[in-house]
């Protein structure tokens, strides 16, 4: 997965396609927009077709990087109103999905901000 998000920083502010959710097209890979998505763009890589990508579909990206519908919605799935996103972003998606605990530390942190601010606030009165 990290060769996946490096492979979308090289060029990080082009605009990758994000894909319909799962719950919303079944197996469909077609993007909601006109630019490639993150999918099209493992299929691309000679590496991951060597190593065992053997299509575009959402079940062989699924079982190449062992993802759950869920991961691979939050990696490569868009809406209606945000059919495309920057590259740099698709890579934070997956770098997120492949280690979690960054993403929760983030988390904890804002939380711990905003309590802090609260705190002071009510102390402040």
């Amino acid at each position: 997965m990290v060769r996946w998000a490096s492979l979308l920083e090289r060029d990080p502010h082009r605009l990758i396609a994000l894909l319909r959710p799962s719950w919303a097209a079944g197996d469909d890979i077609s993007p909601m927009a006109a630019n490639p998505s993150a999918i099209e763009l493992a299929w691309a890589d000679p590496v991951f077709r060597v190593t065992g990508l053997t299509g575009r579909s959402r079940t062989d990206v699924k079982s190449f990087f062992r993802l759950s519908d869920t991961e691979l919605d939050r990696i490569a799935s868009g809406s209606w109103r945000v059919p495309v996103r920057p590259a740099w972003q698709v890579a934070a998606r997956i770098r997120n999905v492949a280690d979690p605990r960054r993403e929760k530390l983030i988390l904890v942190g804002v939380i711990v901000t905003i309590a802090g601010v609260i705190g002071a606030a009510q102390w402040l009165l």
